[in-house]
């Protein structure tokens, strides 16, 4: 299925192309040094690893989502390894099933960004903590450190799951021992080689904050996006709303990142047992036990899968983190470890558990398998599948010389990344950005007249908007109010003031990305 969609080779989202345009434009040490376009931020490590498949393979979308792609499947195979630590084989199957079918997994295996490879970052450093946590040497401890630290040059969320192994480690490390004096000098080592691997953890993520993260100052905007739009940060403070906005939370976890809901049509989401359908219903209480059967019997176990849940719900608490979708990918291998645990147990606990071995496992792949093989059928269902490349390629299979192309601020970073990836025919006049300083419509009208100058003497125009897009990146949402109040797309504005100029002749629209073509007036 990811080979599918890799091949596939849909065009970039929008967050892809804000990204993968400083990847083709900036070199490896401006990569390092200087703040990236659009407000970007990403992992040092994989913006290396993705400018080098660039440099060797080309500009184009396949080179710059093959990192991701051989993350999501390199985290596929390190998973089998570390699920048959925790679990038994044919447990572990289930684990590994889950992971292979989630559409979400599947999604940002083929998507240029540094999700799959913190995914792949997360089942390392589960495989540390199961390759290290049984050996206590000097040697071992120190290559654990070294070893973790490096994962957090690859992905910042990593940071997580090492500290949830450290908290693994020591309680296994801290149970009681006998007083005498050769137990506590020997409990005085052990703590030793405790500390080691956290305090080269601790160091490499200080080196990284001091050369990377701390030079980056607090985007309010973005705090304020994923609270309005996305909920995206516990209400701590508030006991009741924090209730709800935790169980809303752990039913959205089932379908994103783990993907084992059944995504239903639209026609079907209004029905009265969606949820009966969509089978969450056999999920959670099978999260519970797993939950509760594995601190009984295996508690530092226990702490490695689910502290990291914990901590990124106490960062999300602290507006530090937020618990949306794509951030929290990292967190579906131990979730779904805990959930094929449950199944573990309960089969083996009746009469009945022969049956329930096979039934549990088959009940809980089914939804993911329907999700993602429609997605393969029906590749317009993909998640967020968008067609910027197929506007900008219909209007450069059509150019003329001497037509003028207008893109829209929408959708500049289309074709700041198409322009040189592709080598389309037109330069384009690339619409200013205006709105925030204008008052009201005819204002923004007259801020734009620098940018309608070249139209002079063109007998046509193509006009390249996103009818959807109101916000650019770095924007409050919905401001200024009178742009989004007075028209009822992005592109109507402008589009009612080029058919003053002349003729509308053609439209061509894929999902929300438009070309309108206009024939001139003298």
């Amino acid at each position: 299925m990811r080979l599918f969609h890799y091949i596939d080779n849909r065009s970039f989202f929008i967050d892809e192309l804000f990204l993968n345009v400083n990847l083709i434009k900036l070199s490896f040490w401006q990569l390092a040094t200087e703040p990236l376009a659009y407000e970007q931020k990403a992992p040092l490590g994989y913006l290396w690893a993705a400018r080098a498949s660039a440099a060797l393979l080309g500009r184009q979308e396949q080179a710059l989502r093959l990192v991701s792609l051989l993350s999501g499947v390199g985290a596929l195979g390190y998973f089998v390894p570390v699920a048959r630590f925790f679990l038994r084989p044919w447990a572990a199957t289930l684990a590994v099933g889950l992971l292979a079918l989630g559409y979400p997994a599947v999604y940002h295996s083929v998507e240029a960004k540094q999700y799959s490879t913190e995914l792949l970052a997360a089942v390392l450093a589960l495989g540390l903590y199961v390759h290290y946590h049984e050996r206590p040497s000097l040697a071992a401890r120190l290559a654990w450190g070294v070893l973790g630290g490096l994962l957090l040059w690859f992905s910042f969320s990593t940071i997580f799951v090492l500290v949830g192994c450290g908290v693994a480690l020591a309680w296994h490390t801290l149970r009681p021992t006998p007083a005498s004096a050769t137990a506590q000098l020997k409990l005085g080592r052990r703590l030793g080689l405790l500390a080691l691997p956290g305090a080269l953890w601790l160091l490499s993520f200080a080196l990284l904050y001091h050369f990377f993260l701390g030079k980056y100052h607090d985007p309010g905007w973005l705090t304020y996006f994923f609270k309005i739009k996305y909920d995206a940060y516990l209400p701590l403070f508030h006991p009741v709303a924090a209730a709800k906005w935790l169980a809303s939370k752990a039913y959205d976890f089932l379908d994103y990142p783990l993907g084992i809901l059944l995504k239903l049509d639209d026609s079907l989401e209004y029905l009265g047992f969606k949820h009966v359908l969509k089978m969450g219903w056999l999920s959670v209480p099978l999260f519970g036990w797993g939950t509760y059967s594995l601190w009984r019997k295996q508690p530092a176990y226990c702490l490695a899968l689910l502290v990291p849940f914990v901590l990124a719900l106490a960062a999300s608490a602290a507006s530090q983190y937020p618990f949306y979708q794509r951030f929290t990918l990292f967190l579906a291998p131990s979730l779904l470890l805990v959930l094929a645990y449950g199944v573990q147990e309960i089969s083996g606990r009746h009469s009945l558990g022969r049956a329930a071995r096979w039934v549990l496992p088959g009940l809980l792949l089914l939804p993911p398998f329907i999700n993602s093989a429609h997605q393969v059928f029906y590749t317009d269902s993909f998640h967020n599948r968008e067609y910027y490349r197929d506007v900008l390629l219909h209007v450069n299979a059509r150019y003329q010389p001497g037509d003028a192309v207008y893109v829209y601020w929408n959708m500049r970073q289309a074709y700041d990344y198409y322009k040189p990836a592709y080598g389309l025919r037109y330069t384009a006049i690339e619409g200013s950005y205006v709105k925030n300083q204008s008052s009201n419509q005819a204002d923004y009208l007259r801020r734009l007249q620098a940018d309608f100058a070249p139209l002079r003497g063109k007998k046509r125009l193509w006009f390249v908007y996103d009818s959807n897009n109101r916000d650019a990146i770095g924007d409050y949402v919905d401001q200024p109010a009178w742009y989004h109040a007075q028209a009822s797309s992005p592109g109507q504005l402008l589009d009612n003031y080029f058919s003053s100029l002349g003729k509308k002749t053609a439209h061509f629209q894929i999902g929300n990305h438009a070309a309108t073509l206009y024939e001139l007036r003298p």
